[in-house]
């Protein structure tokens, strides 16, 4: 087929996971709201160490989503170029 670009496995991937309808930004989202959530009781009850454990991985969590927000954005546009979206 003339004038269509052929799309290679790795960007299929990308492509579900990281396009338009990307279920793991708002994954990502939920799961870092459970874990701050989770840290705030942690803290509300008392239980320090078990506080911080949580906000280390809500910063872990949240550098993970933001990545994948990144990576997301670079997809999207890669999308938008090939005339996809």
């Amino acid at each position: 087929a003339e004038g269509k670009q052929e799309i290679s496995d790795v960007d299929r991937f990308l492509f579900s996971y990281f396009g338009v309808r990307s279920p793991i930004i708002p994954a990502g989202c939920v799961i870092t709201a459970g874990i701050l959530g989770t840290g705030f009781y942690q803290f509300h009850t008392g239980n320090k160490k078990g506080s911080q454990l949580f906000m280390r991985a809500r910063i872990v969590s949240q550098g993970i989503t933001i990545g994948a927000m990144m990576v997301s954005l670079y997809v999207q546009n890669k999308q938008k170029r090939l005339g996809l979206v």
